[in-house]
Parts: structure tokens; C-alpha cells; sequence
């Protein structure tokens, strides 16, 4: 016994003497405490958003079921469809007012937060159910909005109480909140490598180490939930995209051109929802009640038109819709859209604006097919509706390398996960190790030579 109890000390010892070492060796550009936690936070944002993605699918399922059999001669659920977004539109104006940080996206303010020198604080639990609840009062009735905007501040709501738990995360508050909006992002899309690329590009239009690999290891732990939730099928099921000749570049040049005008309308009808129910002097409460009414025709005569667009987008990408059908999709969508977002009801503007913009995207194959200068296949169709979501997207946020990554994670998995765990924990080997940044040993070993 006592033998055995001496090699557990010199065990327990030598495996000690291995961490100081390490330790001592370490550059720790990052610390393995932020590293541990944000994997934490991104656990825990995967868990709460997948949750709250997966009641928002199917809640457009029931919809478009309720309004077909409405449609078919029972009209008393259109009646009881008054009643209920009646009371949910009273339900959240009462929401918004006793906390306004739930109302709109939450992106702008997340953005301000961890832009500003200050330190970081807000009250997290009070935003965090509320951005809950709201997001599926709002979006579940089938209103045009995304569930990008709430899934991202729940994120950094679940950062924000993390980090204020425990004096040991304290001092990476804003690393945390940062960690935590990428996580909900990553689980809103199964996007891992966009969560990132929102937070550097977006958020903070600047790079850091610290903040840039705790967002890496929150978003792949949140998607890596929302994968077992979900499975690895892409948010958007569209076939298989066609490469383009480069003869056939100038289509995606009249593209690119006409989606810059197009998000110019995008910005300016945006505030013009914002101006129309001021200039009509409606109280707070009653604003949501406007398009929440609006959408249930929406629901009887355009069904695939409702919600943020998932099911829209791989509609088009497998269904030839005629030009008259797509241009009516198109505005129905657009000032639906800045109707509700004017109302300030919790949601994003993410999904619906990729929605639009693949809406634009197969207006242009339509129209370059029936010229005759566009194949008429189903790749073709998915090209123009990829090039027309990261186009328009990635125009109005003005964060083109997030677009690009986005969609591309949206429309075909890959293996940019599995590129990610690897690179991070190799990284994060390399790192504990002392190790140093070899372009810029070999440039400190070339200078010193030629002294």
C-alpha cells in the first residue's frame, strides 16, 4: 500500500513538474482559461439556439398546414389567426417597453458594446429571456425576419453571465460577449467559420488574436451542437452549382452591378419602415399589430413566402417560378420585411436579406435564360441564386468576406469544420509549447546574420 501510494505522489508530481513546464515555456498569446470557457459558452448558446431554431422550422411547417386548410373553407382559424397575432403583437410591444435591448436585431447593440472602451455590462438575464421569447412570438407567426439577429445577442447574453459568474473570467468580459455572439451565429446557420469572420469584420473591423480564437472555439462548439441537432444537410438545399466559363463573367457582372443598386433600395426602404410608423404618430404597442395582421393574407395567397426563407430559397433553387411570380416574391418580401423590422419586434434582417437576394438571383437566371445567353438547369439557377445572396448581403452589411463564407457554409457543408477543430487545437499545441511565429523567427535569424 505504501509503494503504491509513493508512485502516486511521484506521479501526481512528475505530471505537475510537466504543466509548469509547459507553462514556463508558453508564449500564451491566448489563455487556455479563455479558451476553456468560451468552448463553454459555446456549448451553451449551441444548446439554447438550436432549441429556439428548431421551434421556428417547424412553426412554418404548421403555418403553411393551418392556412391550407383555412384555404380550403375552414375560416375560423382566420379568425382565430386575428386573435392570436393580435394578442402576441400586444404581447410583445409589453416586451420591448419593460426592456428595450430585446427589441429589433440586437446586432447594433452588441456592436456598440464591444466597440466602446468602456467596460462591458448590460443586464444579460433580463435581454436573454426576453430575446428568447420574443424572437419566437415574432418570427413562428410567419413575419419576415431572421433568427440571426436574437440568436446573436442571446449569445453574448450567455457570454456576458458567463463571464460575470466567477472572478477567474471577469477580465476576459468582452472576449467572452464577443465568444458568445459568434457562438450564436455559428448555431444559427451551422456556420462556424462566418461566426468568426462576424465578429473580426463586422463587430470589430479589426483583427485581434485573443478575441478572434476565443470566437473560433465558441462558434465550432456551437455548431458542433447544432450538428447533432440538425445533421450536416446545409441550411439551403440547392443542387449543385454550375462553375462559370469566364466567357460567361459578364452575366455575373450585370449581377453584381444591379445588386449594388439593390441594396442601396434595401438601406433606403430599411428606414423607411422606421419613418412610416412615426410619421403616422402610432403608439409603441400598437405597431406591431400592423404587420402581424399583414402576414396572415400573406399565409392564404403566397405560403412559401412565409418566414425568415429557409424553405423560399431551396424552393427556388428546385422550382422554375415563373418571372411575374418572382418580382411579386420580391417586393412582398421587401417591405414586409422593413415593416416588421420597423415595428421593432426581436428579429434579424440576415436571413430575410440572403432570402432576397436569392430571390433577385433567380429573377436574373430567369431573365437571362428566356434571352437565351443562360443554360436552363437546375445548377445554373443555384449559381445565381448563391452569387445573389453573398452579392446583396455582403454589399449592404458591408462585410463582403463574412457574406462569402456564410453562404458558402449555408449552401455545401465541406469539411470548414473539420479544418477548423484541427487548425485550432494544433495552434493551441504549438502555442502551450513556446512556440513562435516562424516568419517572424526567420526574419529576427536574418537580421541578426547580417550584423
Amino acid at each position: 500500500m505504501g509503494a503504491r501510494r509513493s508512485r502516486t505522489r511521484q506521479m501526481t508530481r512528475g505530471i505537475g513538474s510537466a504543466i509548469s513546464h509547459v507553462r514556463r515555456a508558453s508564449r500564451h498569446s491566448v489563455s487556455p482559461r479563455l479558451i476553456g470557457w468560451s468552448v463553454v459558452i459555446g456549448a451553451v448558446v449551441g444548446a439554447i439556439v438550436s432549441v429556439f431554431r428548431g421551434v421556428i422550422s417547424q412553426s412554418v411547417v404548421w403555418l403553411k398546414l393551418l392556412y391550407a386548410i383555412a384555404m380550403g373553407g375552414q375560416w375560423w382559424i382566420i379568425a382565430a389567426a386575428v386573435v392570436v397575432n393580435v394578442a402576441l403583437a400586444f404581447g410583445l410591444a409589453w416586451m420591448v417597453k419593460s426592456e428595450p435591448l430585446s427589441s429589433g436585431s440586437g446586432i447594433p447593440d452588441v456592436e456598440s458594446r464591444l466597440r466602446a472602451k468602456g467596460p462591458v455590462n448590460f443586464p444579460w438575464w433580463r435581454v436573454l429571456w426576453r430575446k428568447v421569447l420574443g424572437g419566437l412570438m415574432a418570427i413562428c407567426p410567419g413575419l419576415f425576419l431572421g433568427r440571426e439577429g436574437p440568436s446573436v445577442q442571446i449569445g453574448a447574453s450567455v457570454g456576458m453571465g458567463v463571464s460575470a459568474a466567477t472572478t477567474t473570467t471577469r477580465h476576459f468580459r468582452r472576449e467572452l460577449v464577443a465568444a458568445g455572439a459568434a457562438a450564436g451565429l455559428s448555431a444559427a446557420f451551422t456556420a462556424p467559420i462566418a461566426g468568426v469572420l462576424f465578429v473580426v469584420e463586422e463587430i470589430y473591423s479589426r483583427f485581434s488574436l485573443k478575441t478572434g480564437l476565443s470566437a473560433f472555439a465558441a462558434s465550432l462548439s456551437s455548431s458542433a451542437v447544432a450538428v447533432e441537432v440538425f445533421g450536416l444537410k446545409p441550411v439551403f438545399d440547392l443542387p449543385e452549382a454550375r462553375v462559370p466559363a469566364i466567357a460567361d463573367y459578364w452575366q455575373l457582372l450585370i449581377l453584381g452591378i444591379v445588386l449594388g443598386l439593390v441594396a442601396k433600395l434595401y438601406e433606403k426602404t430599411l428606414f423607411w419602415g422606421f419613418d412610416l410608423y412615426s410619421a403616422l404618430h402610432l403608439p409603441a404597442m400598437v405597431r406591431p399589430v400592423i404587420p402581424l395582421i399583414l402576414v396572415i393574407p400573406v399565409g392564404l395567397f403566397l405560403p412559401d413566402a412565409l418566414g425568415g426563407g429557409n424553405e423560399l430559397v431551396t424552393l427556388l433553387g428546385h422550382a422554375g417560378l415563373p418571372l411575374a411570380l418572382l418580382l411579386v416574391l420580391f417586393v412582398v418580401r421587401l417591405v414586409g420585411s422593413q415593416l416588421s423590422y420597423g415595428a421593432g419586434l426581436p428579429g434579424g434582417i440576415f436571413l430575410p436579406m440572403l432570402t432576397l437576394g436569392a430571390v433577385f438571383g433567380a429573377f436574373a437566371a430567369t431573365c437571362f435564360t428566356g434571352m437565351g445567353v443562360g443554360p436552363l438547369t437546375p445548377s445554373y439557377m443555384s449559381l445565381m441564386i448563391i452569387v445573389g445572396m453573398a452579392g446583396l448581403f455582403g454589399a449592404v452589411s458591408k462585410a463582403p468576406l463574412t457574406a462569402i463564407v456564410l453562404v458558402m457554409e449555408m449552401t455545401s457543408y465541406g469539411v470548414l469544420m473539420p479544418l477548423g477543430v484541427v487548425t485550432l487545437l494544433a495552434y493551441l499545441v504549438y502555442d502551450a509549447l513556446g512556440g513562435q511565429p516562424i516568419y517572424d523567427e526567420l526574419g529576427a535569424r536574418s537580421a541578426h546574420s547580417r550584423l
